[in-house]
């Protein structure tokens, strides 16, 4: 089995050019479509929406493309801005004159809204390491990392992170056992003490 990396380091093939995020994955096909790239010195939005295609190596603190930095810039931003437009209340103002009189008065005193958007393709999820892992009985761990078979197509499990800072460890949960991603939470159709009773698996990063 391969672990899929969902935060590392990024490289063109001309240099860095970010880290990973989240990745993009079919539930129905159980495959990676995409990965979901950061930059902070890119110009405009930040995020890049990475083809699966355009992978040609990773390891768990690397992902190496096959495309150049003008490429991946030119690639669709994976998180946008949208910008709601205020509402504008209407009051009425009595006038006091010769002839007194009733005017509308519109009152907008708000600045427009800004909400940040995720373009996830349809039919499509997204994860991210770190997003809550809730169990049929209550809150489970996190999110660390997914596992894909040998031959690196189809995603088996979820690393579950459980414990805390000094006892921590990763389980591994089948993929069959996710019953719905809602929001920031990974939704399982199994318990606490199901889970209890699956394998663990040791946790290769030094840095968490």
């Amino acid at each position: 089995m391969t672990d899929i990396p969902i935060s590392a380091k990024v490289e063109c093939n001309d240099g860095h050019c970010g880290k990973s995020t989240e990745v993009i994955i079919n539930p129905v096909k159980r495959k990676v479509t995409h990965f979901v790239v950061e930059d902070s010195s890119l110009p405009d939005y930040s995020t890049r929406l990475v083809p699966v295609e355009k992978v040609v190596d990773m390891s768990h603190d690397l992902i190496r493309l096959d495309c150049s930095k003008d490429e991946f810039i030119r690639m669709e931003p994976f998180v946008t801005d949208r910008y709601i437009d205020p509402e504008v209340s209407i009051e009425a103002k009595t006038y006091w004159g010769a002839d007194s009189y009733v005017a509308p008065l519109v009152i907008n005193d708000s600045a427009p809204n800004i909400r940040k958007e995720e373009h996830v393709p349809v039919g499509e999820l997204a994860v991210h390491r770190g997003m809550h892992v809730d169990a049929t009985d209550g809150r489970a761990g996190t999110v660390d990392e997914l596992v894909v078979d040998s031959e690196g197509e189809v995603i088996t499990h979820m690393l579950l992170r459980k414990g805390h800072l000094w006892g921590k460890k990763d389980v591994a949960v089948p993929i069959t056992a996710i019953d719905d991603i809602y929001k920031d939470t990974v939704i399982l159709n199994i318990d606490k003490k199901a889970i209890k009773e699956l394998p663990t698996v040791s946790v290769k990063r030094h840095s968490d």
